[in-house]
């Protein structure tokens, strides 16, 4: 099977299984910045100065890196499913060509 697919399936996996726990990582890490900037966010409230220039230095990370890990799991997620499409059109290639050579044909179209 190693040789049948023009991509390594298996190192493919193995990759998207590494990436999977390090996009969950990096979910896990933006989810904790952004309770502390809650946190901090709540707390400087009643210094409307202070909040403001808060929310200008923090929003925009938060942001950013709540997109990048949503944009990761996207491309992983299409990664994926084009990798499985792959392998399933590959494989009804390979069925309908043993069918093919099962069958030889008949009357004027018959291969020797």
């Amino acid at each position: 099977m190693a040789d049948r697919y023009a991509i390594d399936v298996k190192g493919f996996l193995d990759l998207a299984a590494r990436t999977a726990r390090r996009l969950d990582a990096l979910a896990e890490a933006v989810f904790g910045v952004t309770f502390v900037a809650n946190d901090v966010r709540d707390a400087v409230a009643l210094t409307p100065d202070l909040a403001r220039a808060f929310a200008r230095a923090v929003d925009p990370w938060v942001e950013r890196a709540t997109a990048l890990a949503e944009h990761g799991g996207a491309v992983l997620w299409a990664a994926e499913r084009a990798v499985v499409e792959y392998c399933r059109a590959d494989a009804a290639m390979a069925v309908d060509t043993d069918r093919a050579a099962d069958s030889r044909g008949h009357g004027r179209w018959t291969v020797s």
